[in-house]
């Protein structure tokens, strides 16, 4: 691990993001140990205040632990941690359009995945809170939730990760798209039919029923603009 002292503000920041980029480039790796608190402000240029407040911030992240009378590891879980990280940043900067088109390929997937690898009791749950919003606020939770669950039954965290990032990104777009109570109406029975289809396992009825949701998705978008 190649260290650089640091000399500006927020010096804490600043080790805490060189340490996460030598994670990234596998100079640190999970499970290995960091140097001691004293060689390692040493090697910063700071004061141990200043490299404990850093080595802090790492561990409410989740990146390192610190075992007393041990010292201080890379987590395990470490590189799974950095490619969601990695993930999420590409997402929040695709365009809404970007983010329809490979949310239907996604859930294309997830469809096959849960009928697949889903219990019945599983599929049963898809149908919980089905029913017709009353408002935009609750339909978009709605939505968040019925699409939460589809990704959780196909036993894909990548995919229960996506749902999660992409819900938080479109609840602006989202709120204004769901003040119809039209569309509430049709947003219902969209999810009802692909929820069905599931529960019938069969994978074409659900795909269709996902390639329609997501067109009415688009074009309820498209009048917005």
């Amino acid at each position: 691990m190649d260290i650089i002292p640091v000399a500006n503000e927020r010096l804490s920041d600043k080790i805490v993001n060189q340490i996460i980029n030598s994670m990234r480039d596998g100079s640190l790796k999970a499970g290995d140990k960091l140097p001691n608190e004293a060689l390692l402000s040493e090697k910063f240029g700071v004061s141990r205040g200043i490299l404990r407040e850093a080595l802090t911030q790492l561990q409410s992240q989740g990146y390192i632990r610190r075992k007393p009378k041990d010292g201080t590891y890379i987590q395990d879980n470490v590189q799974g941690m950095l490619m969601n990280e990695s993930i999420n940043d590409l997402v929040k900067k695709a365009t809404y359009s970007d983010l329809l088109d490979f949310r239907e390929t996604l859930e294309l997937k997830m469809v096959e995945r849960v009928i697949e690898r889903a219990s019945d009791d599983e599929i049963e749950e898809l149908f919980d809170g089905l029913e017709v919003a009353g408002s935009e606020e609750v339909q978009h939770n709605m939505d968040h939730y019925f699409h939460y669950k589809l990704a959780q039954a196909s036993r894909n965290i990548f995919f229960m990760n996506f749902i999660d990032t992409y819900y938080d990104l479109i609840s602006e777009i989202a709120n204004k798209s769901n003040r119809d109570q039209v569309r509430r109406n049709q947003i219902a029975e969209e999810h009802l039919a692909i929820a069905k289809a599931i529960a019938n396992r069969d994978k074409n009825a659900a795909k269709q029923a996902v390639i329609h949701h997501m067109s009415m998705v688009d074009k309820k978008v498209e009048s917005m603009e």
